[in-house]
């Protein structure tokens, strides 16, 4: 196994962290990445809650988050990944009573949706999905800590997380809760919230509204505090990289730094804070009253799937993306320039350039880790890239390479593809064509050996109007789908 990956440039390391920099939202800089444990990543993103079908935003946040991954595998980390699922929530019991369902019936049908939108757009599944409903123990388990160690109190309607017991809330965001005017919270009455800034760890069950039971009554929990039981689940109390979209820095990950640093005393319980970039339609921020809300079906019913993954990874995963249809197309575009490279090298068994592919390919691979080494940086990775694909087209122009080099080329792309999920190798382009095509062909040739150019220049016609453009080559007869 070790020859087939000696390519790779971080198997080699196993796990080397030392060039690799990361953003940390934290601490408001660019760290070296150094895991807790040597060769190894825990890694939670937050994931969808399931009132709906995914949207856009999600489709960009988990593809940058699944390209992370990918490039840390590449890189020889073992990575335990961990996305949830919110299956209980203000807006899941909102839509199922509107739809006349159930939370859990509305929940599984989207839940399925989710999976099969993750499949299509190349995202590999998560280690673990968690979901919320499937994990009231560890929850309670957390809040019954948080109330034992004083920073959780009862009221009337539920149990709140006292944030004036936190001094460093805030540090994520760098957002500080303001001072109620009217005064303290008088300590002896339980069912009065203390604070403005204080969060839900527990909803009192209300009359039509899914409940579990509890030492303070049924009910359900807040939204904060099932990631903070789910991530230490299955990563422990403290690990190394928590993600999700930037509109969660406030007040979400705030508050589960709140409350799991108070229940497990481990300061930080995260070590790197990745955030990935708003997303918006036309340049405005998507929404349903302005009739851009785009669900990942609707999505994937107008654009290839990988043209709109190609799009997303040509772009920082911190930047703020604006989507426009036309971007699309012209992903598509410059996908297929990539995949016709291929192409090319498939069918390739041209002439010896010695060692002018093997100095591409390891300029490009190591131009291509020392810039993903920053902080996963994308658009500067693709600048090495876009030179590498320029010199291979050239090689190939010029009647080469050689069979053994361009096995040596499409190794190295399927490297690549190892992060990005969307080049293709298929079949050689004569053996992918429909049969009528490749008869076309057949009889063409036959026409050019018999110096019948009249004929062969008419089936050239034939077939540009059935969409395939002829290439007279060096190495033969060649084409491309118009």
């Amino acid at each position: 196994m070790a020859a087939i990956f000696s390519g790779f440039g971080g198997i080699l390391g196993f796990g080397d962290s030392m060039s690799l920099k990361v953003y940390n939202t934290l601490s408001r800089s660019v760290e070296g990445f150094v895991p807790l444990k040597k060769g190894e990543v825990g890694m939670y993103v937050c994931g969808p809650t399931v009132y709906g079908p995914g949207h856009i935003g999600h489709a960009r946040t988990y593809t940058a988050f699944d390209i992370i991954r990918r490039y840390l595998e590449y890189k020889g980390f073992k990575v335990k990944y961990v996305v949830n699922i919110t299956d209980v929530h203000d807006d899941l019991i909102r839509r199922a009573d509107e739809d006349g369902t159930t939370i859990f019936s509305l929940a599984e049908k989207n839940i399925s949706l989710f999976m099969k939108d993750l499949d299509a757009l190349g995202i590999k599944r998560p280690s673990v999905m968690p979901r919320v409903t499937g994990h009231m123990k560890e929850i309670l388990e957390v809040i019954e800590a948080l109330e034992k160690k004083g920073f959780a109190y009862e009221t009337e309607d539920g149990v709140y997380f006292s944030v004036s017991k936190f001094p460093e809330y805030g540090k994520l965001s760098g957002i500080k809760p303001k001072k109620r005017m009217t005064g303290t919270r008088v300590e002896t009455d339980k069912y009065e919230k203390g604070d403005a800034a204080d969060f839900a760890l527990w909803k009192k069950a209300r009359e039509g509204e899914p409940s579990w039971p509890s030492r303070w009554g049924d009910g359900r929990p807040g939204w904060h505090i099932e990631c903070s039981a789910m991530s230490t689940k299955y990563l422990g109390n403290k690990f190394d990289i928590h993600g999700g979209a930037v509109d969660l820095v406030f007040p979400h990950h705030e508050n589960e730094i709140a409350q799991s640093e108070c229940a497990f005393g481990e300061k930080p319980f995260v070590k790197y804070w990745l955030h990935a970039g708003f997303l918006n339609v036309a340049g405005e921020k998507m929404s349903k009253s302005l009739g851009n809300f785009i669900t990942i079906p609707q999505l994937l019913g107008k654009f290839d799937p990988k043209a709109f993954r190609f799009f997303i990874a040509g772009l920082h995963y911190r930047s703020r993306v604006d989507f426009r249809d036309e971007y699309i197309v012209n992903a598509a575009k410059g996908l297929a320039k990539w995949n016709a490279m291929i192409q090319g090298l498939l069918d390739a068994d041209g002439k010896d350039n010695g060692d002018e592919v093997k100095t591409a390919i390891s300029g490009a691979r190591h131009g291509f880790e020392k810039c993903m080494d920053e902080d996963f940086n994308l658009p500067n990775a693709w600048a090495e890239l876009n030179g590498f694909q320029s010199k291979i087209n050239s090689i190939l122009a010029a009647g080469g390479p050689s069979k053994a080099d361009a096995q040596e080329a499409i190794a190295f792309m399927k490297e690549l593809n190892s992060v990005f999920g969307f080049f293709e190798f298929g079949k050689k382009a004569e053996e992918k064509a429909p049969k009528e095509i490749r008869d076309l062909i057949a009889e063409r040739e036959k026409s050019r050996k018999e110096k019948d150019f009249a004929e062969a220049d008419r089936i050239r016609q034939e077939l540009r109007q059935k969409g395939f453009e002829l290439l007279d080559t060096p190495q033969g007869v060649k084409f491309k789908k118009t």
